[in-house]
Formats: C-alpha cells, sequence, structure tokens
C-alpha cells in the first residue's frame, strides 16, 4: 500500500486536475477524486468519522436553497459552518452527483449560475465546493504531508510538504481570481497559469514554472488583480526552485 504521504499528495493532484480541467470533464474528474478518497486508509477513515452523524438530508435543506420561492427563481448555496460537517457534505454531494442522484448541470445552473454559462458556473463550483475540500485536508494532514516515518526518505517528505504548502497559496490566488471581478473567460485563463504553474514545479522544471511565473506577473498587473498573498507565493516559487 501507498505510504500515506504519497495518498494525500495523489488526493491533492485530483483536486488540482478538478479544478484545472474543462466543464466536459467534471464529472470524470469527480470519480477520480471520490476513488483517491476511498483507496486511502487515513483518508477513507477521516470521511468515515466525520459522516458518522452527520444528517445529509438536513444539510441540504440548510445549505440548498433552491430559489422558486424568490423572486429571481436563483438558488443559493453555502457550506455548513463546522469543518467536519463541511468535509462531510462535500463528500455527499460529490457522491450524489458522481452516483447520478443529482444531475450536475441542472445542479449547476441552479446553484451556481452566473453569466448562464456551464463555464462560470463550474468555476464558482470549484470556489465553493472543491477548493475548500482542499485547504481543509492540507490542513487536517499538514503533519503527515511534511514527515515520513523511514529517515531515507526525509527529502521526499520534505518535497511533499514543501509541494502542499505551494498547493494552498496557489489555491487561494485562484481562489482570489474567481471572486475578482474579472470576466469570466479571463478568470479561466488565470487559474490555468496558475494550475500550470504548480504541475511544472511538481515535475521539477523549475526553469518552465519560472517563465510561467513571468507570464503570470505580467497577466496581473495587465489586469489589475494583485492578491495579497502574491508576494509570499512569488517568494515561495522561488525558493521552491533553487532547492531543486
Amino acid at each position: 500500500m501507498a505510504d500515506s504521504a504519497s495518498e494525500i499528495n495523489n488526493f491533492l493532484e485530483k483536486c488540482q486536475e478538478l479544478e484545472k480541467c474543462k466543464f466536459i470533464m467534471a464529472s470524470t474528474r469527480i470519480s477520480d477524486l471520490l476513488k483517491a478518497i476511498v483507496s486511502s486508509r487515513q483518508l477513507y477513515d477521516l470521511f468515515m468519522a466525520v459522516m458518522a452523524d452527520f444528517d445529509y438530508e438536513a444539510a441540504k435543506a440548510t445549505c440548498l436553497n433552491d430559489g422558486r420561492n424568490s423572486y429571481s427563481r436563483r438558488g443559493s448555496f453555502r457550506l455548513p459552518q463546522s469543518e467536519g460537517d463541511k468535509l462531510a457534505f462535500i463528500f455527499c454531494l460529490l457522491a450524489d452527483i458522481d452516483g447520478g442522484s443529482i444531475n450536475f448541470n441542472a445542479f449547476l445552473q441552479r446553484y451556481f449560475s452566473e453569466d448562464g454559462s456551464f463555464v462560470a458556473s463550474y468555476r464558482a463550483f470549484v470556489a465553493a465546493v472543491v477548493i475548500p475540500l482542499k485547504q481543509i485536508v492540507c490542513s487536517v494532514f499538514s503533519e503527515e504531508i511534511k514527515n515520513e516515518e523511514a529517515p531515507s526518505r526525509e527529502d521526499g517528505a520534505r518535497l511533499s510538504g514543501e509541494l502542499a504548502a505551494l498547493s494552498v497559496l496557489i489555491t487561494r490566488e485562484q481562489q482570489f481570481l474567481l471572486s475578482s471581478a474579472l470576466p469570466e473567460e479571463d478568470k479561466e485563463t488565470g487559474v490555468k497559469m496558475l494550475g500550470d504553474i504548480f504541475s511544472m514545479l511538481k515535475e521539477g522544471r523549475a526553469d518552465i514554472a519560472n517563465s510561467l511565473v513571468n507570464g503570470y506577473n505580467y497577466y496581473i498587473l495587465y489586469n489589475n488583480t494583485i492578491s495579497p498573498d502574491i508576494q509570499t507565493l512569488f517568494e515561495a516559487i522561488d525558493a521552491f526552485g533553487e532547492d531543486r
């Protein structure tokens, strides 16, 4: 069985793929994400624990307002308050989408309607569901990601921890873009650029990552979308590349 750090990183990769993918591939990526959860003992145990006393039907009644009684007829979506309930709700929701109990297209148009397009609705879904899921799991397993049991794997453990930290920073930057006033097409471009930067860093191609960072720097200056965390992100990327 793969070690726990590898399993968690596999899960984070599936989250990243779900964030970056085109809407048409979302259903496949959701299935891959759920498989990453059930194939990991630690992740599986975590999600089973948070769902032990979780009332999914009651949570749906609270978190999903279908908007049928409102003037706009537009639904609203919000996650539960506690981190454990958020994990449980997201897992059940993704399982319903994967199993067909929820029509994903109709769900997006009802609860994440932006400009009428599925692309914009999907990006809003990613910001509200996928990114919080990834952030919570990163928080729960921060020590597991940073540390390996075998002393001979110390470098691998440090690399896993650094990649996890970069993943969180990049996720925050993506979330900043998704919540900005940029047109949806420009948001998608920026989110993809950040995903490509992370992919190159993960593959050890720091030279290409740095070129992409230069492009992203131009992108945020041109669009005047400079986040409070951008300097921290750029410094982390520089430090990661210097260590490789």
